[in-house]
């Protein structure tokens, strides 16, 4: 059997992102996905059986990059407030650089197509960063709820600024970040 050509993937990879960031993932289909990847819809086949598998590949991959360019590299014995604020600084210059991997997840999070495999995959590569949130509540830093509820309004926070920065509505500028993580941490905090 013939090697799957990895550029070939990337295509089909950066084409989903692309068209569900437009459109959303209702709708799509294989052989519109494939054309805009430049390949044949037959050859897409190869690559995946059907569109519940690619959405998945494509989310497990789109994931695992943005947990590499926001998790990656943290200092454990830096204080907390200052690992929250790295964090949350990279998820937003992830959100700002990678809009269309970025709109792909949060249409496929809410979706049908999404499999247990796929949210154990999430669950796996995010407990590194939950480390932190687990680290600040034990030293009664952050607020004692449920680690949902401080995800949910973190992850909140940073997609309302990114979207307020793209809409032009405020300027990328270090002051903006300053004062929107400051009203982030006064929520996360106990």
């Amino acid at each position: 059997m013939k090697p799957k050509d990895e550029r070939k993937l990337d295509a089909v990879v950066a084409a989903t992102c692309h068209m569900a960031a437009e459109r959303g993932l209702l709708g799509l289909t294989l052989s519109e996905i494939a054309r805009a990847a430049g390949i044949g819809t037959s050859t897409l086949y190869v690559y995946f059986t059907d569109k519940e598998a690619l959405f998945n590949e494509v989310y497990r991959r789109a994931k695992r990059e943005a947990m590499d360019f926001y998790g990656g590299e943290i200092d454990p014995s830096a204080p907390i407030k200052s690992r929250v604020r790295l964090v949350w600084s990279r998820m937003l210059d992830h959100r700002l650089r990678r809009y269309d991997e970025v709109s792909f997840m949060e249409h496929f999070v809410g979706s049908a197509y999404m499999t247990e495999e796929s949210r154990a995959y999430t669950n796996k590569i995010g407990e590194g960063l939950l480390h932190i949130v687990a680290e600040g509540q034990q030293q009664e830093i952050l607020k004692a709820i449920p680690l949902p509820f401080l995800t949910s309004f973190f992850i909140g926070s940073v997609r309302e600024t990114a979207r307020l920065i793209r809409a032009g509505s405020i300027t990328d500028s270090e002051e903006s970040r300053a004062v929107a993580f400051q009203l982030c941490w006064d929520g996360l905090r106990a």
